[in-house]
C-alpha cells in the first residue's frame, strides 16, 4: 500500500497550454464567422423571396440598424458624460 489515491486524482490538471488557447479562440472565431454567414446568407434569400422589399429599402434598412446602435450608444455615453459638463451652483 503506498499510495492510496487513485490514478485519476493523482495528475491534477494545470489548464491549457498556449497552444490550445490559441486552437479553442480560432474555433470560436470560426463558429462566429459561420454563423454570420448563415444569417446574411437567410437574410439575402429573405430579401430575395418578399417581392415587397425592394432591394434598396432591405439594403437600407440593414445598414440603418447599425446607425441605430450608433445612435443608442452615444446616447449612453452622453447621459454618462453630461452630468461632468453642468454648472455648479
Amino acid at each position: 500500500m503506498k499510495d492510496k489515491t487513485l490514478p485519476a486524482k493523482a495528475t491534477a490538471w494545470r489548464g491549457y497550454t498556449l497552444d490550445e488557447l490559441r486552437y479553442e479562440r480560432v474555433i470560436a472565431l470560426t463558429r462566429i464567422e459561420i454563423e454570420k454567414a448563415k444569417f446574411l446568407d437567410a437574410a439575402e434569400t429573405t430579401r430575395n423571396e418578399l417581392p415587397i422589399i425592394g432591394r434598396k429599402s432591405a439594403g437600407s434598412l440593414l445598414r440603418s440598424i447599425g446607425k441605430l446602435e450608433y445612435a443608442i450608444l452615444l446616447f449612453k455615453l452622453y447621459r454618462k458624460v453630461a452630468p461632468l459638463f453642468k454648472k455648479k451652483k
